[in-house]
């Protein structure tokens, strides 16, 4: 039997914790962007596309997904950087690298500003088969897909651990394809990332280096 929805540790994260808020940051500014962790591999996002691909010499999602925010490095790329380096990628959406963000960083947490009772609809249904997901991630789906219901309601009817369902929600918050029902959901203005490369070019040239 499922835990009760309060018995379990209902931890909140924050997205700026994670890669999440690069990620967004990026997409709402239209940007291109070079995101590194170290033994994780790079992720250009294009935010103005919405697509994303990984950088040769292999990817780890959960490492690259779990990492604090202080040690995911940043760099802003020009359009014809991020041809060059898109050259012979294959570009997926980038709804994708979101989804994956939300459900690694949970780790069976709710994210801040998500709540259990929280009523919330997919608006679509997210591709498996090539998408994290719990063992019970299709019934989840097939019930808020069907009828906009609560977080606590689906717990106590499909009798699913909070964790998993906490986990689920905030991959598909992360990847906006849930509707919050019960009130509008306004994210953060993002500020664009700096090009950090310029400047420390132009700190250079102030201190006549």
């Amino acid at each position: 039997m499922a835990a009760a929805i309060g018995s379990s540790k209902n931890e909140h994260f924050l997205p700026d914790d994670y890669v999440i808020t690069p990620i967004r940051r990026a997409i709402q500014n239209r940007q291109d962007v070079l995101l590194s962790v170290s033994g994780a591999g790079s992720v250009v996002v294009r935010g103005a596309r919405g697509e994303y691909f990984s950088e040769p010499g292999g990817f780890d999602p959960v490492k690259f997904c779990t990492t604090t925010a202080g040690h995911v490095r940043v760099a802003v790329l020009e359009v014809a950087d991020t041809d060059r380096r898109a050259d012979s990628r294959t570009p997926r959406n980038v709804d994708e690298l979101l989804w994956m963000a939300g459900f690694h960083a949970s780790g069976g947490r709710l994210m801040d500003g998500c709540n259990t009772y929280d009523v919330v609809q997919f608006q679509h249904w997210p591709n498996l088969t090539r998408l994290p997901h719990t063992p019970n991630t299709m019934r989840i789906v097939a019930m808020l897909a069907r009828h906009a219901s609560s977080i606590a309601l689906a717990h106590r009817l499909l009798k699913i651990e909070p964790a998993e369902l906490y986990q689920i929600y905030c991959a598909a918050r992360c990847a906006g394809i849930v509707r919050v029902v019960n009130g509008a959901v306004q994210e953060p203005a993002l500020k664009p990332h700096r090009n950090q490369t310029l400047l420390s070019h132009l700190m250079a040239k102030i201190a006549g280096l």
